[in-house]
């Protein structure tokens, strides 16, 4: 069967491996659609990986079944998540489920870029969800994707009624404003150098946009909200000159929502002083859990966060180099996805 393999230099190819098999409690799923993550692009990141298959936001149909499974059947469309916690542990009672050492060990097999996966029995019974009927299995594949925004709302404490800016545009930012839009936020907006991306916003429902290449982050953010900044601030980028900047476009009493990981060298200098007395929350928030998932697909189930317009390519997973170099040019792109 085909997979989607990366080597040490962070590039991907197609390559040939055997079917897995499957024990009990697990499942075979033939993928109908797995997404390029942006964490799939971070050439540092994915080299660490080197030797293995990528794809974490799929979406198919169940072709297999172990001995012992009766929650779901041949024929379920599903997306499962590629960690599953324990739910036992002091972690998992508290939420965390990312610091569960099995949501750590887990993993899809050999990854959701392949034209066969085995979902592990952790993961199919804590964290695979069935697909609606009514969903397609391309919106079904952004469940994961938004089930992670769905969480980084949850640890920044975001309400109703506070304004909200989404700094990078992509598929991260694209949810975010509907996210906010739809949880009730005062002001919605959004920020990039891109055009195309800056106008997707507004069509996903930003009340205005800050084009970066014209005008500082923070000064922007400041004109939009009379000075004051904005309460909630996701910033994708993991840089340290735009998480400064972010950080300087956070109201007094705000939340600063740390949105993706960085390299270990990269480092930001805060101002303790102007965090201290601005009482700003600066917040990571680091993929999800099964309750973020479930979320996450009801919203997309119930038709409250559109988000099969996202999708701008796909390519048939032949061409899995063509589709990730076309990944990495955001000029009129947002999320690119391999079909099977």
């Amino acid at each position: 069967m085909k997979a989607v393999r990366v080597d040490a230099r962070g590039d991907v190819a197609v390559i040939e491996l055997p079917e897995p098999s499957i024990g009990p409690g697990e499942a075979l799923l033939r993928p109908s659609v797995s997404g390029i993550c942006g964490s799939d692009l971070l050439d540092w990141y994915v080299r660490q990986k080197a030797g293995t298959v990528l794809g974490h936001e799929v979406a198919g149909e169940i072709v297999a079944l172990g001995e012992g499974v009766e929650e779901l059947h041949v024929g379920d469309r599903v997306v499962p998540h590629h960690h599953a916690p324990c739910l036992e542990c002091a972690d998992c009672a508290a939420r965390r489920y990312v610091h569960c050492a099995q949501w750590k060990a887990s993993r899809l097999d050999p990854g959701g870029m392949a034209e066969l996966v085995r979902i592990p029995a952790g993961n199919l019974a804590r964290d695979t969800r069935r697909i609606a009927e009514g969903v397609s299995d391309e919106a079904a594949s952004l469940t994961e994707p938004l089930a992670t925004v769905v969480k980084a709302f949850r640890r920044g404490r975001f309400d109703a009624g506070q304004s909200a800016l989404f700094v990078g545009l992509g598929t991260t930012g694209q949810l975010g404003v509907r996210l906010a839009r739809a949880l009730g936020a005062s002001r919605v907006s959004g920020a990039d150098r891109v055009a195309s991306r800056l106008a997707a916003a507004r069509s996903s429902g930003a009340d205005e946009t800050i084009d970066v290449r014209s005008e500082r982050l923070s000064e922007g953010a400041r004109r939009l909200t009379g000075g004051s900044g904005f309460d909630f601030v996701l910033v994708g980028p993991g840089k340290r000159d735009v998480v400064a900047e972010a950080f300087r476009s956070v109201a007094p009493g705000g939340t600063l929502l740390l949105f993706t990981m960085a390299p270990p060298e990269e480092e930001w200098p805060l101002s303790l002083h102007d965090a201290y007395f601005a009482e700003i929350s600066v917040i990571p928030s680091y993929s999800c859990g099964p309750d973020d998932t479930r979320e996450a697909l009801e919203w997309i189930a119930g038709g409250r966060v559109a988000v099969a317009d996202l999708v701008t390519h796909r390519f048939p997973i032949g061409e899995a180099v063509r589709a990730f170099a076309r990944a990495r040019k955001p000029e009129e792109c947002v999320k690119v996805v391999l079909t099977f």
